[in-house]
């Protein structure tokens, strides 16, 4: 069960296929560090269960599916539970209440806590499968607009190690939120803000490096010139890598594999929809329960398959989606 989990929500939307990027500087945070004095107390965390398995799937199918357009779609349901969940720590009476109820269905933010708290450290992290962490949370400086409550620093640092800063907001804090982003995607994430909102009092951010070598890696005589269908009927030549897997998947409307990186901690998913059903009405179709059955329906058969070569870059303003 806990591989599975795994899967699905640090993998299958959220992937870094190479290692290979530019050299940078990191620059020291000009900030004041408001975790100065302020330890990490021990908490006991909560190990996943079917209870915790099955809010978070659901949870992340549902953010997905509201990411969807007609464009590709990238999304980490992890990056934003933890955000979120971060967030939901400050949050009281009906505010908390509607938060809890999106983010844990009937889990409360203090299971949440102790869920997220659990489900993270077990999270393996090798130099063959690479998969790091990182929150931080940006106050502005200015007590009149909002003050800081230490309750709150103390339990984000203790369930989610997140660093606090207290900055002014200008120019500089700009420079320090994108320096740490870049900092802790491996530079691989240039910038996060272009800048930054007057109105804007805090930022929650979250950031997630998995960077794994496949078990089976795909080299030259692999790759070849196929005709791939669009989700909108047209046909693309694109270099397909193709591949003899041994994880078939199926539910009657999409089929698929599983393939394993190197050390067997984490796995990719590829589902496709059957003939005859289009994308759209295949992720309508789809809820929490439907696709971890998908997954621990995994059998040992095996699979010719080929996937396009593709890169991605996404974006998506979470509170301005009209699909939200």
């Amino acid at each position: 069960m806990k591989r599975v989990i795994v899967l699905f929500l640090a993998v299958v939307m959220l992937v870094s296929f190479t290692s290979c990027v530019e050299p940078f500087v990191y620059e020291e945070v000009k900030g004041m560090n408001l975790m100065e004095g302020l330890k990490e107390n021990k908490v006991q965390g909560k190990d996943a269960d079917e209870r915790f398995i099955a809010s978070t799937a659901s949870f992340s199918i549902d953010l997905f599916k509201r990411s969807v357009g007609e464009e590709n779609s990238l999304i980490s349901p992890l990056s934003v539970l933890l955000a979120m969940a971060m967030t939901a720590n400050g949050a009281n009476k009906n505010t908390l209440k509607q938060m809890e109820e999106v983010l844990g269905g009937d889990i409360s933010i203090d299971e949440l806590n102790e869920y997220l708290y659990a489900y993270v450290k077990s999270l393996p992290n090798k130099e063959t499968s690479k998969l790091v962490i990182s929150n931080s949370i940006w106050f502005r400086d200015d007590e009149s607009r909002f003050a800081v409550n230490k309750a709150f620093l103390q339990k984000n640092a203790d369930y989610y190690k997140a660093n606090a800063y207290k900055s002014p907001f200008d120019e500089q804090t700009l420079k320090d939120i994108n320096s740490w982003v870049k900092q802790k995607t491996d530079g691989m994430i240039e910038k996060i803000l272009e800048q930054i909102d007057p109105n804007a009092v805090m930022f929650l951010i979250n950031a997630i490096v998995f960077d794994a070598e496949w078990e089976v890696i795909y080299n030259e005589n692999m790759i070849y010139e196929r005709e791939f269908t669009n989700f909108d009927g047209t046909k693309s030549v694109v270099e397909m890598m193709q591949s003899e897997e041994a994880k078939f998947i199926s539910d009657g409307k999409a089929k698929g594999f599983v393939k394993p990186y190197k050390g067997g901690d984490y796995s990719f998913a590829a589902i496709l929809p059957e003939s005859g059903v289009s994308v759209y009405d295949y992720i309508a179709d789809l809820d929490g329960e439907s696709f971890l059955n998908l997954l621990k329906g995994a059998r040992n058969v095996p699979v010719h398959a080929a996937v396009p070569k593709f890169s991605y870059d996404f974006t998506e303003n979470l509170a301005e989606s009209p699909r939200l």
